[in-house]
Order: structure tokens, then sequence, then C-alpha cells
């Protein structure tokens, strides 16, 4: 938010003069307005007049960094800051920049109250205003929160399974599946064991199998689901610790058995971060600390069985300062939402085809249907794209494969329009005009898909697998499948650059080129980074079973890929994405699942069945338009190994030739963070984590980041990025709720805030991408 304080010492207004900052050996930092010299100690002001006197002190007390300890829940200690000018109380304007940690009376007083919320740790800085002048007062709240057994929030009820159905109904419990919250442990000899455990696990070859260690988390996600296996087999009861490296938050949490396991008769192997626990460490975490230093979320597991505690294995972790935005659009081959294919071996013997959404951060466990319907083939929807806006997919009919559907995206729902020209995978601009398909025609929406004219694209290729638009919507990407101004054009990735005022295709840029290598192995599926610096691809390295060494770009029957990215500045150096990849951090099975299954007729229970080459199954990304927390962030399809919940061989994932009532596949959607600032040649990408709320009993792949619809003034939001006009504020009213307006005028936008150029960011170390401000990637 940007900090006006309208109170002064007998004036009325902020001022418009240019601020100089002076830091104060307090650690705060005053301000002052106009041509006058600055100076003073321990965050004192001093202004010196025309005539060369000085005519104001002004100063708040305490002047030193203030830390409380604060227990969740509760609002206590306060802290009273008191103004002062020339020695002498003076009415000031208060404010502070993090109000989801601590609150102040705003005045006009000499002293405000900073009462912290009890919910969200961390450094807030407080500024004092008379006239033009501020002085700024640091304050770190330390957090600290314990349990034994689940809490009585609604977030944690729901991670308490109450029937074996619920384990695997939609996203699974808390959307990421497991037996949910343990019980309250009452047994001493166990709390004795999980306080001071004895064994550190080796010699039981207890092994953390997820989450990654260093992975980078958002804010406003669902808790991840901790997975473990050892010797043991078993365990009685877990403690879970969270500390962040400032000490903003502390948390200790003990859990039992699952109640639903004396149910299922299975072992105790995962057990999930409480919602709470996970919303505070997540939302603590990842600011500004008092020493400067780059802060990381500590997570320590501890075991316990038959009287003896081992661990704590230990994870860290890093937290990007602000909550995901948009919502993902996926296709599913094994839904339940949708029913429209006989031939499953599961269940009812039905299955479905559809495109499914999950709206990021928004709390939901499960997905929702977006395209597709039960009944038969007719109603199967497949092969979708979506618009960088959220405002128009495209999917493909099942029953007619040259049959494509748009769909228009509201507030209100989705509605289904039937094109009249085929639209496969195609490439969609941003604001969903427009449609361009594998023939390079590039369909107008408004008039059901009647190609326009475009210029330069057919000299270049006549056929174009997997075209991605940049959000910008000035670029196009796409791994040509026939000239012909490209040689060898199935074996390359090429970027082009497009004006959409006069539809031209320019400047084709081959990014990443395969030549002399086995026809199976080929790029595809490009996506452009949100600052249209680099794309990110899949490079298929095996076409699987029945590939016979063609061209074909696969992520079933056995093929292998791997993510990788090339850079747009002139030194492209293709390298792989190793951390999103999961190397060095993929785990292995110790042994083999047999199973029998087919995909697509062939088959592949025997592939990998120990899921030994995790690391090259990875395909299909895509990236999220807009930057969160100075991160950008891809979302791709993954046949590796999800911990325990989701182990069978990897390529068993179709409903027909498995039974995917009875058993999890591995093929589901994950996430990793992307640093925009790595140097072309180094890897960017960090360890991935799983999408929660996606379904637990069906394939998941090609999943499309967009925007959600947008919401208008009034409405409810948490950034900017939600709203229509691309601001997202307070309303200084009752719970103080934030929502859509049109924006300040004359003033400046925060982070995921709308903008046209890096001016209009309030902080100047900001850039604008894609029309929103982002800070850098912190350290």
């Amino acid at each position: 938010m940007v900090l006006c304080l309208m109170l002064a010492a007998g004036a009325g207004a902020c001022g418009n003069a240019e601020l100089t900052q002076t830091a104060g050996a307090g650690g705060g930092t005053t301000t002052s307005g106009g041509d006058g010299g600055a100076g003073g100690s321990g965050g004192s002001l001093s202004i010196a007049s025309a005539g060369g006197g000085v005519t104001t002190g002004f100063n708040v007390e305490p002047e030193a960094p203030q830390v409380i300890t604060v227990v969740a829940g509760t609002s206590m200690p306060t802290i009273t800051f008191s103004a002062t000018l020339d020695g002498q109380p003076v009415t000031a304007g208060w404010a502070v920049d993090r109000g989801e940690i601590g609150v102040v009376d705003e005045g006009p007083a000499t002293t405000t109250v900073f009462t912290p919320s009890g919910a969200v740790g961390g450094m807030v800085t407080l500024v004092a205003q008379v006239n033009d002048r501020t002085v700024e007062r640091q304050i770190m709240v330390q957090l600290t929160a314990d349990q034994n057994g689940p809490g009585g929030s609604p977030a944690e009820q729901a991670q308490v399974a109450t029937d074996v159905p619920s384990l695997t109904a939609g996203g699974g419990i808390g959307g990421v599946g497991g037996e949910g919250l343990g019980q309250a442990v009452t047994d001493q000899g166990i709390l004795n064991a999980l306080n001071s455990p004895t064994s550190n696990g080796q010699a039981e070859n207890l092994e953390l199998l997820y989450p990654y260690d260093q992975t980078v988390w958002p804010r406003g996600m669902l808790a991840p689901l901790l997975q473990w296996r050892w010797a043991l087999g078993d365990a009685d009861a877990v403690r879970i610790e969270l500390s962040t490296t400032s000490g903003s938050f502390s948390y200790s949490g003990i859990f039992g058995r699952p109640a639903i396991l004396s149910q299922t008769n299975g072992p105790m192997t995962r057990h999930p971060i409480p919602q709470d626990a996970w919303a505070m460490a997540t939302n603590s975490a990842g600011g500004e600390t008092l020493d400067n230093m780059p802060e990381r979320l500590e997570m320590r597991l501890t075991i316990a069985r038959n009287g003896v505690g081992y661990g704590p294995i230990v994870r860290t972790w890093r937290v990007a300062p602000a909550r995901l935005a948009g919502s993902i659009y996926y296709n599913s081959y094994g839904t339940n939402l949708a029913k429209n294919y006989p031939g499953a071996v599961g269940g009812d013997q039905m299955f479905g085809g559809a495109v499914l959404v999950i709206n990021v951060g928004d709390g939901d466990t499960a997905p929702t249907l977006a395209a597709g319907a039960n009944g038969n083939s007719s109603d199967c929807r497949v092969c979708h794209s979506v618009a960088a806006d959220g405002s128009l997919l495209i999917a493909q009919h099942g029953d007619v494969t040259s049959v494509s559907s748009a769909y228009a995206i509201t507030q209100n729902g989705i509605t289904e329009q039937q094109l009249n020209t085929s639209a496969v995978f195609p490439a969609v601009t941003p604001d969903g005009n427009f449609v361009l398909n594998a023939a390079g025609q590039l369909l107008d929406v408004a008039n059901a898909g009647t190609p326009v004219a475009v210029n330069g694209l057919g000299a270049v290729s006549t056929n174009l697998g997997t075209p991605t638009f940049a959000a910008s919507g000035t670029r196009l990407v796409f791994n040509p499948m026939a000239g012909p101004g490209i040689s060898n054009p199935t074996q390359k990735l090429v970027v082009m650059d497009f004006d959409p005022m006069t539809n031209t295709f320019s400047n084709p840029l081959e990014v990443v080129d395969n030549t002399g290598s086995p026809a199976e192995t080929r790029p595809g599926w490009g996506a452009f980074f949100p600052d249209n610096s680099a794309v990110v691809y899949q490079q298929q390295i095996a076409a699987g079973v029945d590939g016979n060494g063609h061209g074909d770009l696969r992520t079933r029957k056995g093929a292998k890929a791997y993510l990788a990215w090339a850079s747009l500045g002139g030194n492209a150096t293709p390298t792989p994405l190793d951390n999103a990849n999961g190397v060095g951090h993929t785990p292995q099975l110790s042994s083999a699942i047999n199973m029998t299954c087919t995909g697509d007729g062939a088959q592949v229970g025997g592939i990998d069945a120990d899921h030994a080459d995790d690391t090259n199954l990875n395909y299909e990304p895509t990236m999220n338009p807009i930057v969160s927390g100075g991160f950008a962030w891809v979302v791709f399809t993954s046949r590796r190994m999800y911990g325990n919940v989701a182990d069978i061989p990897p390529f068993c994932s179709d409903p027909r030739g498995v039974d995917l009532v009875q058993n999890i596949t591995p093929k589901k959607l994950w996430v990793a963070a992307i640093d925009l600032n790595a140097p072309p040649g180094s890897d960017p990408s960090y360890p991935a984590f799983y999408l929660p709320a996606q379904e637990l009993l069906a394939g998941n792949a090609r999943a499309f980041w967009v925007l959600e619809p947008c919401r208008t003034d009034g409405e409810r939001c948490e950034t900017g990025d939600q709203c229509c006009n691309g601001f997202c504020s307070s309303t200084g009213m009752g719970d103080d709720p934030l929502i859509c307006t049109p924006g300040p005028s004359g003033g400046c936008s925060e982070p995921q805030e709308a903008c046209t150029m890096d001016a209009d960011c309030c902080d100047p170390t900001n850039i604008c991408i894609n029309g929103f401000c982002t800070p850098k990637p912190p350290e």
C-alpha cells in the first residue's frame, strides 16, 4: 500500500516535495522535504531554515528496533510510540507498511499503540508523519505457536479424514492426499521420544520422499503432505517443527496416528503440515529482516515408534513473498467429473475426457469442470489452449477431432461456441480474440473462427506444432512440422515476432536445433517467460513404444523428455532445468512395483517401474503470465513418484489399461519457481512441488496457467491481478477487507498491481512485466 499520512502539527495535507532519507542510528529512517539539509542521529530529524538556523527536531520514541514475542491468536504485547518536535509532544499521523502483522491508531495523536495481529510474524516499518516530514521505526514480531492434535478451525478440520471414500475424492484430504491430521498424543513415553529423539534414523534408512529440499513456496497455497519411508514401516506419532531464520515464526506440532488408519489398516507413513501453521509460516517468512539477511523457512520432522524418537529430518525452503495468481486449466483423461467413454478397468467402467480448472490460492481442495460433460464421446473436450488473460478456452471435440469449440470465460460462467475451422492445441492471443491453428490460419473468434489474412508465416512454416503466443502478444514460439523456410523443421524450436496490428509475423529465430540427433529427439511445447526473455520447452529424448524412430512428440507410451530453457537475448544456450526436472531430488523405489497395465493398447507397466528415470519424465510446460514474489512460475506434467501416494509404474495412467479407482497414477501436475535473472547456460529453476487440488484418481496433463476472470470494482480481492482495473486496496472499514478499486489517482502501483512502465511502480527497484509491477527475485 502507499503510505500518505495527512496529519501535521498545524498543517493538513501530504507534501509533494522531493524527499530525502537519512538512516538514524537507532535503525530508523527519517525523511525531510524541501531544499533544506537533513541531519540528526538516532532517527531524529533537523531541518535547516532559510536563515540557516535549526527550527525543528522531529523524533519518535522508542528509537531502537523493537522485538516482541507474540503467541499465535493473541494480540499482546503492544508497543506505545511517542512523537516529539523540539522535545515537545507533537500531533502526528501514523501508519505501518504490513497491516497483516499488526496495526496502529492512525491519529492524529501524539502517541500511537502498535497491536500485533497474532496471525503473522515478521518485520514491520512504522511511519510517523508531520507535514512532509517522516520518521520510520522498525518492529520485529516473533510469532510462536504449538499444538497437539488438530485445531478446531475450518481449515484444519478439513484436513481430518472422516471416512475412507474421502481419502481419494477430488484432490484428496487437504487437496494433497494422504490420511490427514493425526490425533492428539497423551502417552508421555511417546511425547518424550518426540521431544528428545535418540536416533537419527540412518540405521533404519529413514528418508523423506516429499517435499524436496530447497523448494521455493509461494504464499496462499494448501499445505504440503510430508511423506517418508523407512525399514520400520510404521509410526506412532510425529512432531513437525517450522521456524524462520529471522525468528519471525516458530512452531511445534505433535500428532498421533490419524483415526482413519483404524479403518484402512494401513501404516502411518505420511502426515500433512496443518493448514493454519502453514499459512502462518509462509505469510511470516520471505519478508525483510532486521539484519537484512536472506530468510529461509526450516522444517524439522521427528518420528516416534515403539518409544523411540527418530530424526529430525531437516528441509530448508524459501518463501516467495506473494500469493500465486491465476487459474490452471488442464486435461484429464480419467476424470470422475465428466464420464463420457466406456471401457475403464475399474469402478463403473466409465471414464471421462475433459478440461478441468483449479483457481490457485483460493483454498479449494478439488478442481471444477470447465469443458466436457457426462454422456458419450461427443461430450468429450480435450486438446485445449487458453488465452493468457483467462477470457477464452479452445477445446477439441472427442467424437469429431476436426471440430473445436471456443469457451468464453467470465465470472458468471463459461459459454460454448463451436468454431467453423479446426483448432487443435492452437495458439491463442492473450486477449482471446484470435486463435492460430496448426495450418497457420489466424481465426477470428468473434466471427466463429473465420480465418483472417496473415503475413510472413507461410514462408517459414506451413504446419505449426504446439504454437504459443507470449503473454505480451508480440511473439510466437512453435515446433515447425514442415518448411518451407526451415530445414529439418521437426527438430527445431522457432520464435517469431508478431505485430497484432497488421497480423504480420517476422524475424524467425531458431532457438533450439536437434539436427544430427535421432528423429525422435526433438523440442516442443514451448512457452515464454513472463518477460519474453526466454522460452521453456519439452526436450524429448525418446518417443517410446511404437515410436519406431519417428518424430512423434509424446507424453505417453514410454516417451521420455525433460524440461529445458533457452534465452532469447542473443545467446540461446539450451539448458536443462535440472532442479525442476528433479535431478538430485526425486527418490527411487528400492524395488519395482510389478503391475500389468497398458497405455493406448501398448504394454507399459514394465517401463521404469522403479522410477529410476523420473528426471526424464517431465513434459508440456507453461508459464504463469504474472511474476509473483519476484519469481516466474512454471507448471508442467510429470510422471515422477509423488512420494508414497502415487508410486505405481509411471506410464500406468490409461483408465482402459489400469484400475484408477484402486490405484493412484503418478501422471500429475507440478510447479517450480524460476529465477528471471539467471544467466544463459545456468539452471534458473528450483525443485518443484506437487500442485494441490488436482484430481487424485486421474491422469492430469497439459496445464495452462492464465489470469482468472477479472473482478469488478467493489468485489473482494487479495492482489491487483485479480481485478479488472488492476488494483486491490483496503477499504479502511470494519474488518478492513481488500476490494477491487479504480486505482490511486496520480498514485503508484504496488507489487501485482497494474502498470504500463517501470516508473509506475511505487518501489523503484520493481519492474513492470505483462502489465503488473513485480519485485526482483529475493536473495
